[in-house]
């Protein structure tokens, strides 16, 4: 038996571009017009819990993904104490 480290998977969050471990990181998708958690089926992207808490990235996303600024704060901050 070989004492082989595995290593864990590596993910980038959408919005900093900073690389963090896949379980650090919460993952969405795009479904329709509205972002959502992500579904087991299709693309999806990565968000770092530093974005999620930042107001000025949090604004960007929302322009990018063409989203009511308040009601995806209140579903990023819903799904991070959920999750």
């Amino acid at each position: 038996m070989s004492s082989i480290k595995k290593r864990k998977p590596i993910r980038m969050c959408l919005s900093c571009r900073q690389r963090a471990v896949k379980k650090t990181l919460v993952r969405l998708q795009q479904n329709e017009n509205e972002i959502v958690s992500y579904q087991g089926i299709g693309r999806s992207f990565y968000i770092c819990h530093e974005c999620i808490n930042n107001e000025k990235k949090i604004k960007g996303l929302t322009k990018r993904f063409k989203q009511d600024k308040e009601r995806f704060i209140k579903f990023l901050k819903e799904l991070v104490k959920n999750g």
